[in-house]
């Protein structure tokens, strides 16, 4: 892929956050034991991590990388960092602690994790650097005091052009002005994101663009697969809001039990896909996807007529979510980080259907455990999902 062909050697062939970088390298050079840990935060895409491996790189440190969204506990943090922090490399030199996304910590303060990791970069003896997406999530203000923060913003067009037009030259590929602007447009500051979608040319094919309750309106009303095509390209959203607002239509109307179900199938392989799109970041897949939905989900459902309304969770259990639980605002977070869904996007779209699924007591109990969770949120999935089948 282009995106691993053109991946910056140096801090100089990157794009934007120049202040940034150049704060993380100074912050570097400068530290000595009990310095505060340094803070990335911005939006994915702006080159936090890819700055953390540059300069571990240029200054000849090697690089202790770990995902604070797998090592929620102080148990697991000690375990893995606490080597790291406590001795130099074999061969005498310094590493650099990186700990990413620590936004993911939500819900898992009371489990020591938050302390643990100021304790540990008052004590350390390499320099520790963290990564957050999220500066407003609770537990990177909680980590504010034992932190200097750096902030990363998406880069200027202007500046993504100009990558862009960098690497079509060197591949021979003439790309007029309209597909550039695109392209640019489609990537919202992504760097890997907008090489990804100059190779494959995905936003060139994109038609004007709807409201997501018209795309998908116009979507169901097609007359043939090139409308249902160009319905489903003018969706203004990611394609993985797409693909729910279809799943929320299809299950709130009143679709035929066989159709439905076909519906589904088509919809769990279409999910399938997006979900190697999103780990693998392979950008090239999402090709595939509105051209599947055009054809197989439109013939699934045939003319059973499923319609999208903005409305489509009740009121009374979107004010419980957001008034009333704070758990279940945790659980939000830990599987939207997951599925790659925004937290508010989980709450009230997908929420319902889990907190459904959760009458039964083994996916209950499953869910509790593979998030991780106390022992009282199986308690009180059980109560939730009583409220939520009661209406």
């Amino acid at each position: 892929m282009w995106s691993e062909k053109y991946r910056p050697g140096s801090l100089e062939e990157m794009v934007g956050n120049e202040e940034g970088r150049g704060k993380m390298k100074v912050w570097l050079k400068k530290w000595k034991p009990g310095t505060k840990a340094a803070l990335l935060v911005g939006p994915p895409g702006t080159g936090k991590t890819t700055t953390v491996h540059l300069v571990a790189k240029e200054l000849g440190l090697r690089l202790v990388e770990l995902n604070a969204s797998d090592s929620r506990t102080k148990e697991k943090l000690t375990k893995k960092m606490g080597e790291a922090i406590a001795s130099a490399s074999l061969f005498g030199g310094r590493s650099l602690i990186f700990l990413d996304e620590v936004d993911g910590l939500a819900g898992r303060a009371d489990y020591g994790a938050v302390d643990f990791i100021k304790d540990a970069v008052k004590r350390s003896e390499n320099p520790v650097v963290m990564a957050a997406n999220n500066p407003e999530a609770d537990e990177v203000r909680k980590l504010g005091s034992a932190t200097s923060r750096i902030e990363f913003r998406r880069p200027d067009a202007k500046d993504v052009e100009k990558r862009l037009r960098g690497i079509a030259q060197k591949e021979k590929m003439a790309v007029d002005g309209e597909t550039m602007e695109k392209i640019v447009t489609a990537a919202n500051g992504d760097i890997r994101a907008a090489i990804n979608f100059l190779q494959s040319g995905i936003p060139a094919q994109k038609d004007e663009e709807l409201t997501a309750y018209d795309s998908v309106n116009d979507f169901f009303d097609a007359v043939d697969e090139r409308s249902a095509l160009k319905a489903l390209r003018a969706y203004p959203g990611q394609p993985r809001d797409k693909i729910r607002d279809i799943f929320t239509a299809v299950m709130r109307s009143k679709v035929h039990e066989e159709r439905r179900a076909a519906s589904l199938d088509v919809l769990s392989r279409v999910d399938v896909l997006m979900g190697r799109i999103m780990k693998g970041k392979d950008w090239r897949l999402l090709r595939y996807l509105d051209p599947m939905l055009a054809s197989e989900l439109r013939r699934a459902l045939g003319d059973g007529g499923p319609r999208y309304t903005l409305d489509a969770v009740p009121w009374p259990l979107q004010a419980r979510i957001w008034n009333d639980s704070k758990k279940l605002k945790e659980i939000a977070a830990l599987m939207g980080r997951r599925t790659g869904i925004g937290q508010r996007s989980f709450l009230v779209e997908d929420m319902p259907y889990v907190l459904l699924l959760c009458a039964e007591e083994g996916f209950r109990e499953e869910l509790v455990r593979s998030l991780d969770l106390q022992e009282n949120y199986a308690l009180f999935l059980a109560k939730e999902s009583g409220r939520t089948a009661r209406g």
